[in-house]
Protein backbone atom coordinates (compact mmCIF):
# COMPACT_ATOMS: atom_id res chain seq x y z
CA UNK A 1 0.00 0.00 0.00
CA UNK A 2 0.98 3.46 -0.11
CA UNK A 3 1.81 5.44 2.68
CA UNK A 4 -0.65 8.77 3.14
CA UNK A 5 1.18 11.98 4.24
CA UNK A 6 -1.13 14.47 6.07
CA UNK A 7 1.32 18.06 6.33
CA UNK A 8 0.95 21.75 6.93
CA UNK A 9 0.51 23.22 3.12
CA UNK A 10 0.96 27.00 4.37
CA UNK A 11 5.04 27.87 5.32
CA UNK A 12 8.03 26.17 4.73
CA UNK A 13 8.24 23.29 7.57
CA UNK A 14 5.17 21.64 6.29
CA UNK A 15 6.02 21.33 3.19
CA UNK A 16 9.60 20.61 3.96
CA UNK A 17 8.31 18.13 6.57
CA UNK A 18 6.69 16.63 3.42
CA UNK A 19 9.48 16.35 1.35
CA UNK A 20 11.58 14.88 3.85
CA UNK A 21 9.21 11.79 4.42
CA UNK A 22 9.03 11.42 0.82
CA UNK A 23 12.52 11.43 0.69
CA UNK A 24 12.76 8.78 3.88
CA UNK A 25 9.93 6.60 1.89
CA UNK A 26 11.94 6.72 -1.13
CA UNK A 27 15.41 5.08 0.33
CA UNK A 28 12.88 2.72 1.83
CA UNK A 29 12.40 1.78 -2.01
CA UNK A 30 8.64 2.95 -1.66
CA UNK A 31 8.39 5.77 -4.60
CA UNK A 32 5.62 7.13 -4.22
CA UNK A 33 2.47 8.33 -1.25
CA UNK A 34 -0.58 9.90 -1.38
CA UNK A 35 -0.64 13.64 0.25
CA UNK A 36 -3.15 16.02 1.86
CA UNK A 37 -2.18 19.33 2.16
CA UNK A 38 -3.74 21.20 5.03
CA UNK A 39 -4.83 24.64 5.57
CA UNK A 40 -5.93 25.66 9.15
CA UNK A 41 -9.01 27.57 8.05
CA UNK A 42 -10.05 24.07 6.48
CA UNK A 43 -8.42 22.06 9.27
CA UNK A 44 -11.31 19.66 9.89
CA UNK A 45 -12.43 18.93 6.47
CA UNK A 46 -8.57 17.59 5.38
CA UNK A 47 -8.80 15.26 8.10
CA UNK A 48 -12.47 14.25 7.33
CA UNK A 49 -10.83 13.24 4.13
CA UNK A 50 -8.64 11.37 5.52
CA UNK A 51 -10.91 9.36 7.26
CA UNK A 52 -12.81 8.33 4.42
CA UNK A 53 -10.45 6.42 2.98
CA UNK A 54 -7.91 6.02 5.52
CA UNK A 55 -8.67 1.72 5.02
CA UNK A 56 -6.31 1.99 2.11
CA UNK A 57 -3.58 2.57 4.16
CA UNK A 58 -1.42 0.59 6.48
CA UNK A 59 0.92 3.83 7.62
CA UNK A 60 0.30 7.68 7.57
CA UNK A 61 2.65 10.12 8.66
CA UNK A 62 1.16 13.84 10.07
CA UNK A 63 3.44 16.70 9.92
CA UNK A 64 3.17 20.71 11.56
CA UNK A 65 -0.28 20.03 12.17
CA UNK A 66 -1.75 21.73 15.92
CA UNK A 67 -4.10 19.47 17.17
CA UNK A 68 -6.40 22.83 17.88
CA UNK A 69 -9.27 23.22 19.26
CA UNK A 70 -11.10 23.12 16.30
CA UNK A 71 -10.10 19.61 15.22
CA UNK A 72 -10.47 18.66 18.54
CA UNK A 73 -14.34 19.55 18.31
CA UNK A 74 -14.78 17.57 15.16
CA UNK A 75 -13.08 14.63 16.32
CA UNK A 76 -15.19 14.49 19.42
CA UNK A 77 -14.41 14.02 22.87
CA UNK A 78 -12.71 10.99 22.63
CA UNK A 79 -10.88 11.66 19.29
CA UNK A 80 -12.98 9.43 16.89
CA UNK A 81 -12.53 10.87 14.02
CA UNK A 82 -8.33 10.51 14.47
CA UNK A 83 -8.97 6.73 15.80
CA UNK A 84 -10.93 6.40 12.83
CA UNK A 85 -8.01 7.00 10.56
CA UNK A 86 -5.45 5.20 13.31
CA UNK A 87 -7.03 2.03 13.69
CA UNK A 88 -5.20 -0.92 12.49
CA UNK A 89 -2.50 1.43 11.33
CA UNK A 90 0.48 2.52 11.74
CA UNK A 91 0.10 6.23 12.38
CA UNK A 92 2.81 8.64 13.58
CA UNK A 93 2.66 12.64 14.65
CA UNK A 94 5.64 15.13 14.12
CA UNK A 95 4.42 18.40 15.74
CA UNK A 96 5.91 21.10 17.81
CA UNK A 97 2.35 22.67 18.66
CA UNK A 98 1.17 23.00 21.88
CA UNK A 99 -2.54 21.72 21.27
CA UNK A 100 -1.10 18.77 20.18
CA UNK A 101 0.92 18.05 23.40
CA UNK A 102 -2.45 18.55 25.54
CA UNK A 103 -3.38 15.53 23.84
CA UNK A 104 -0.46 13.48 23.18
CA UNK A 105 -2.28 10.76 25.87
CA UNK A 106 -5.44 10.28 23.91
CA UNK A 107 -3.37 10.07 20.71
CA UNK A 108 -1.56 7.55 22.37
CA UNK A 109 -4.74 6.04 23.16
CA UNK A 110 -5.96 5.65 19.86
CA UNK A 111 -2.70 3.85 18.92
CA UNK A 112 -0.90 7.40 17.59
CA UNK A 113 2.67 7.24 18.56
CA UNK A 114 3.33 11.36 19.04
CA UNK A 115 7.08 12.97 18.14
CA UNK A 116 7.03 16.17 20.14
CA UNK A 117 9.38 18.64 20.60
CA UNK A 118 8.10 22.40 21.17
CA UNK A 119 11.99 23.54 20.60
CA UNK A 120 11.87 21.73 16.89
CA UNK A 121 10.23 22.10 13.82
CA UNK A 122 8.14 19.01 12.53
CA UNK A 123 10.74 19.07 9.34
CA UNK A 124 13.69 18.70 11.93
CA UNK A 125 12.28 16.45 13.99
CA UNK A 126 11.13 14.39 10.90
CA UNK A 127 14.97 14.46 9.68
CA UNK A 128 16.33 12.73 12.82
CA UNK A 129 13.86 10.52 13.59
CA UNK A 130 14.84 9.01 9.92
CA UNK A 131 18.20 9.51 10.57
CA UNK A 132 17.84 11.05 6.68
CA UNK A 133 22.14 12.19 7.39
CA UNK A 134 22.65 13.30 3.80
CA UNK A 135 23.51 16.60 3.59
CA UNK A 136 20.50 18.00 1.29
CA UNK A 137 18.25 16.64 3.95
CA UNK A 138 20.34 18.13 6.60
CA UNK A 139 20.06 21.38 5.00
CA UNK A 140 16.08 21.29 4.53
CA UNK A 141 15.59 20.21 7.88
CA UNK A 142 17.72 23.57 8.99
CA UNK A 143 15.96 25.61 6.91
CA UNK A 144 12.62 24.91 8.42
CA UNK A 145 13.89 25.65 11.76
CA UNK A 146 15.48 28.63 11.40
CA UNK A 147 12.62 29.60 9.12
CA UNK A 148 9.65 28.44 11.94
CA UNK A 149 11.70 30.16 14.66
CA UNK A 150 12.89 33.25 13.28
CA UNK A 151 14.23 36.10 15.12
CA UNK A 152 12.68 39.03 13.11
CA UNK A 153 16.21 41.32 13.13
CA UNK A 154 17.94 37.71 11.40
CA UNK A 155 19.12 37.70 8.27
CA UNK A 156 20.55 34.20 8.63
CA UNK A 157 21.19 32.67 4.94
CA UNK A 158 18.69 30.00 5.75
CA UNK A 159 16.10 31.76 7.11
CA UNK A 160 16.73 33.96 3.48
CA UNK A 161 15.96 30.71 1.82
CA UNK A 162 13.05 29.90 4.16
CA UNK A 163 11.36 33.41 2.97
CA UNK A 164 11.96 32.46 -0.54
CA UNK A 165 10.24 29.07 -0.18
CA UNK A 166 7.60 31.02 1.72
CA UNK A 167 6.85 33.71 -1.39
CA UNK A 168 6.09 30.65 -3.17
CA UNK A 169 3.64 29.04 -0.42
CA UNK A 170 2.00 32.03 0.00
CA UNK A 171 1.05 32.65 -3.89
CA UNK A 172 -0.11 28.91 -4.06
CA UNK A 173 -2.57 29.45 -0.56
CA UNK A 174 -3.90 33.12 -1.98
CA UNK A 175 -5.28 30.91 -5.03
CA UNK A 176 -6.13 27.95 -3.20
CA UNK A 177 -3.38 26.18 -5.33
CA UNK A 178 -2.94 22.86 -3.79
CA UNK A 179 -1.13 21.50 -6.68
CA UNK A 180 1.05 23.73 -7.18
CA UNK A 181 1.72 23.22 -2.93
CA UNK A 182 2.04 19.23 -3.90
CA UNK A 183 4.47 20.18 -6.92
CA UNK A 184 7.18 22.22 -4.32
CA UNK A 185 7.09 19.34 -1.67
CA UNK A 186 7.65 16.78 -4.73
CA UNK A 187 10.33 19.26 -5.58
CA UNK A 188 11.54 19.38 -2.22
CA UNK A 189 12.12 15.86 -2.37
CA UNK A 190 14.53 15.31 -5.54
CA UNK A 191 16.54 18.39 -5.36
CA UNK A 192 15.09 20.19 -8.30
CA UNK A 193 13.81 23.31 -6.30
CA UNK A 194 17.23 25.15 -6.21
CA UNK A 195 20.76 24.68 -7.72
CA UNK A 196 23.70 23.92 -5.64
CA UNK A 197 24.44 27.15 -3.50
CA UNK A 198 20.43 27.03 -2.64
CA UNK A 199 19.03 29.66 -5.04
CA UNK A 200 15.63 29.03 -6.37
CA UNK A 201 16.03 27.29 -10.07
CA UNK A 202 14.17 29.31 -12.96
CA UNK A 203 11.43 27.06 -12.80
CA UNK A 204 10.80 28.03 -9.10
CA UNK A 205 12.32 31.50 -9.65
CA UNK A 206 9.47 32.79 -11.57
CA UNK A 207 6.66 32.41 -9.02
CA UNK A 208 8.71 34.01 -6.37
CA UNK A 209 9.26 36.82 -8.80
CA UNK A 210 5.31 37.04 -9.09
CA UNK A 211 5.14 37.32 -5.89
CA UNK A 212 7.74 40.42 -5.54
CA UNK A 213 5.71 42.07 -8.47
CA UNK A 214 2.35 42.06 -6.42
CA UNK A 215 3.70 42.01 -2.99
CA UNK A 216 4.55 45.86 -2.55
CA UNK A 217 0.26 46.86 -3.82
CA UNK A 218 -0.19 44.08 -1.17
CA UNK A 219 1.92 45.75 1.32
CA UNK A 220 0.80 49.15 0.70
CA UNK A 221 -2.81 47.95 1.30
CA UNK A 222 -1.98 46.45 5.11
CA UNK A 223 -0.29 49.78 5.78
CA UNK A 224 -3.21 52.35 4.56
CA UNK A 225 -5.73 49.63 6.60
CA UNK A 226 -3.39 50.25 10.22
CA UNK A 227 -4.67 51.33 13.65
CA UNK A 228 -4.28 50.60 16.71
CA UNK A 229 -6.80 50.69 19.47
CA UNK A 230 -6.88 49.93 23.41
CA UNK A 231 -8.66 46.73 24.13
CA UNK A 232 -8.40 46.77 28.94
CA UNK A 233 -4.45 46.54 29.30
CA UNK A 234 -3.63 46.19 25.94
CA UNK A 235 -2.73 48.48 22.92
CA UNK A 236 -3.76 46.21 19.62
CA UNK A 237 -2.74 47.44 15.80
CA UNK A 238 -4.81 45.29 13.37
CA UNK A 239 -4.01 45.54 9.89
CA UNK A 240 -6.64 43.93 6.87
CA UNK A 241 -4.92 42.65 3.74
CA UNK A 242 -5.12 40.46 0.73
CA UNK A 243 -4.57 36.68 1.07
CA UNK A 244 -1.57 36.93 -0.59
CA UNK A 245 0.17 38.17 2.50
CA UNK A 246 -1.39 35.04 5.18
CA UNK A 247 2.29 34.40 6.50
CA UNK A 248 4.06 37.46 5.97
CA UNK A 249 1.91 39.99 6.60
CA UNK A 250 2.05 39.36 10.31
CA UNK A 251 5.60 39.43 10.42
CA UNK A 252 5.40 43.02 8.29
CA UNK A 253 2.96 44.64 10.96
CA UNK A 254 4.84 43.03 13.70
CA UNK A 255 8.47 44.58 12.38
CA UNK A 256 7.89 47.87 11.34
CA UNK A 257 5.40 48.77 13.91
CA UNK A 258 6.81 47.06 17.15
CA UNK A 259 6.69 49.79 19.63
CA UNK A 260 2.94 51.02 18.57
CA UNK A 261 1.14 48.17 20.27
CA UNK A 262 1.41 44.89 22.71
CA UNK A 263 -0.56 42.62 20.03
CA UNK A 264 -0.59 43.10 16.54
CA UNK A 265 -3.83 40.98 14.75
CA UNK A 266 -3.87 40.24 10.73
CA UNK A 267 -6.62 39.48 9.11
CA UNK A 268 -6.85 38.59 5.56
CA UNK A 269 -9.37 38.51 3.04
CA UNK A 270 -10.96 35.56 1.04
CA UNK A 271 -10.25 33.03 0.65
CA UNK A 272 -8.27 32.91 3.58
CA UNK A 273 -10.26 32.29 6.54
CA UNK A 274 -7.18 31.43 9.17
CA UNK A 275 -6.13 35.01 10.54
CA UNK A 276 -2.97 35.74 12.59
CA UNK A 277 -2.11 37.21 16.02
CA UNK A 278 1.35 38.57 16.88
CA UNK A 279 3.56 39.82 20.04
CA UNK A 280 6.69 40.62 21.00
CA UNK A 281 8.84 39.41 23.35
CA UNK A 282 8.47 42.20 25.94
CA UNK A 283 4.56 42.54 25.02
CA UNK A 284 2.43 40.57 28.29
CA UNK A 285 -0.48 39.73 25.85
CA UNK A 286 -1.22 36.15 26.23
CA UNK A 287 -1.21 35.56 22.65
CA UNK A 288 -1.46 31.63 22.57
CA UNK A 289 -4.23 31.54 25.22
CA UNK A 290 -5.99 34.07 23.21
CA UNK A 291 -5.74 32.14 20.08
CA UNK A 292 -6.81 29.17 21.88
CA UNK A 293 -9.92 30.53 23.22
CA UNK A 294 -10.98 31.29 19.89
CA UNK A 295 -11.10 27.59 19.04
CA UNK A 296 -7.30 28.20 16.89
CA UNK A 297 -3.46 27.91 18.63
CA UNK A 298 0.05 28.63 18.58
CA UNK A 299 2.99 28.71 20.43
CA UNK A 300 5.50 31.66 21.75
CA UNK A 301 5.10 34.67 20.14
CA UNK A 302 2.30 33.82 17.65
CA UNK A 303 -0.42 32.08 16.87
CA UNK A 304 -3.62 31.75 14.44
CA UNK A 305 -7.76 31.08 14.53
CA UNK A 306 -9.71 30.29 12.02
CA UNK A 307 -13.76 31.50 10.82
CA UNK A 308 -15.89 29.87 8.91
CA UNK A 309 -16.39 32.79 7.15
CA UNK A 310 -14.79 35.50 4.85
CA UNK A 311 -13.84 38.98 5.95
CA UNK A 312 -14.87 41.08 3.78
CA UNK A 313 -15.14 45.08 3.58
CA UNK A 314 -18.49 44.90 4.63
CA UNK A 315 -18.26 43.09 7.76
CA UNK A 316 -14.71 43.88 8.81
CA UNK A 317 -15.59 46.24 11.50
CA UNK A 318 -17.72 43.73 12.73
CA UNK A 319 -15.27 41.03 13.07
CA UNK A 320 -12.61 43.63 14.52
CA UNK A 321 -15.48 44.64 17.18
CA UNK A 322 -15.85 41.38 18.24
CA UNK A 323 -12.10 40.92 18.74
CA UNK A 324 -11.38 43.89 20.65
CA UNK A 325 -14.50 43.04 22.89
CA UNK A 326 -12.71 39.49 23.71
CA UNK A 327 -9.29 40.89 24.09
CA UNK A 328 -10.68 43.29 26.25
CA UNK A 329 -12.76 40.52 28.66
CA UNK A 330 -9.07 39.01 28.12
CA UNK A 331 -6.55 41.06 29.92
CA UNK A 332 -8.48 40.93 32.87
CA UNK A 333 -7.75 37.29 33.38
Amino acid sequence: MKPLLIAHAEDPDGRIAEALAMRHLSNQGIKSADRIPVRYDRIVEAFQKAASFAEHYDTIYIADIDLNPQLQKAAGENLSLLEKISLGRNVSWFDHHSGTLKNKEKLTQIGIQLYYDKHQCAALLLQRHFSLKDPYSVKLAKIAQAHDYKNTSSDHENITIGNELEKIIALANEKLNYGLLLDLSRDLQTENVFDKNFKLLPQWQQYADDFDSRAPSAYQELENSVEVITAGNYKVLFGYCPALLSKPGAFHLRTKHEDKADAFVCLFKSPARNHLVLKTDKSPFPVASFVLSLGGGGRGNGGGFSLDYDITPENYSQVKETLLSQMEKYSQK
